[in-house]
């Protein structure tokens, strides 16, 4: 087994096709078979699973796959790391975002990184936080923005912020600015995503804590089709404010902060433990870092800042 095989064998399962890999990698594929039939024979065990749309990989397949995948990280992480050595960092960072933060600061942190980062080639992914923290833990990520981190096995997570939820709805429901008592959150037709979506679970804990009974008309998960539907006047949707900033500033929505109690929660910055972090996914923690406190100061992002210094929840 050597590093090439890796890969080739990385390569072949992201692109679900041999043929696909083949032309990426810019090799034969006769000759990208051939490696991977010296692999299975090396490992004894079958890595592939060929079928007429593609191939895809084994329960053994899957196992090498982890290990190839941070075979493959910490050799970059280490040519990176002496190649910069004390100068300006260098190399790519895989940057995961919860759909609600890349809203506020995925374009302010690609533009600030743009121009003090200018060797670090940043790749930004936007998804739910669940689905991000699972791309960290399996080495497709380097670094991550997530809610709700209490005990993540392999990750290491420092808290950001905490941020209110919001009732947002059309004008005319009530005031921008304004407040709504949870227990007033009966009366609405809300716009929630499915379980076990967190924004989900957080909200009806707060209400289950409360004796509050929701009335969810319908559930969406996607962000961007529960805003558009609460500006079609359909129900009322349970956001940060940070989610509905340039809504609000154009006066198409409002957004009523719940009280008595608040529902908030935290975010977090999170990277793996089991393996070292780069010198440039180590530079865009930082860089983040400062680009959100500096929206938080802006008024951009309502939330308060944590104080805690270093990553306080090792697991």
């Amino acid at each position: 087994m050597d590093l090439r095989q890796l890969r080739y064998f990385v390569a072949i399962v992201e692109s679900g096709s041999i043929k696909r890999a083949a032309m990426s990698l810019y090799v034969a594929q006769p000759s990208l078979s051939q490696h991977v039939r010296n692999l299975e024979e090396e490992l004894g065990v079958t890595l592939l699973t060929r079928s007429a749309r593609g191939v895809s990989p084994t329960e053994a397949g899957v196992e090498l796959l982890g290990y190839a995948r941070s075979i493959l990280s910490q050799l970059e992480q280490a040519r990176e790391a002496l190649r910069a050595g004390s100068v300006d960092p260098h190399g790519s960072v895989r940057l995961g975002l919860p759909n609600s933060v890349s809203l506020v600061l995925g374009v302010p942190l690609v533009e600030m990184a743009h121009h003090e980062l200018p060797n670090v080639s940043l790749r930004v992914v936007e998804s739910m936080s669940g689905y991000i923290l699972d791309w960290l833990r399996a080495g497709q990520l380097d670094l991550a923005m997530l809610y709700g981190v209490q005990r993540s096995p392999g990750i290491s997570a420092r808290q950001l912020l905490t941020e209110d939820l919001y009732l947002v709805s059309l004008p005319g429901a009530g005031r921008d600015d304004e407040t709504v008592d949870m227990q007033e959150l009966e009366r609405f037709e809300l716009i929630l995503p499915a379980r076990p979506h967190g924004l989900r679970e957080l909200v009806e804990k707060a209400a289950r804590d409360n004796g509050v009974r929701l009335w969810i008309r319908t559930e969406i998960d996607a962000l961007t089709q529960i805003k558009a539907l609460v500006r079609r006047g359909l129900g009322q949707a349970v956001l940060s404010h940070s989610a509905v900033y340039e809504e609000l500033s154009r006066g198409e929505l409002v957004a009523r902060r719940i009280v008595n109690p608040a529902i908030d929660r935290t975010v977090y910055v999170a990277e793996p433990s089991d393996r070292p972090i780069s010198h440039a996914a180590r530079a865009v923690a930082e860089l983040l870092t400062h680009c959100a406190r500096g929206l938080v100061e802006d008024g951009r992002w309502r939330g308060e800042l944590c104080d805690t210094q270093g990553y306080a929840a090792k697991r």
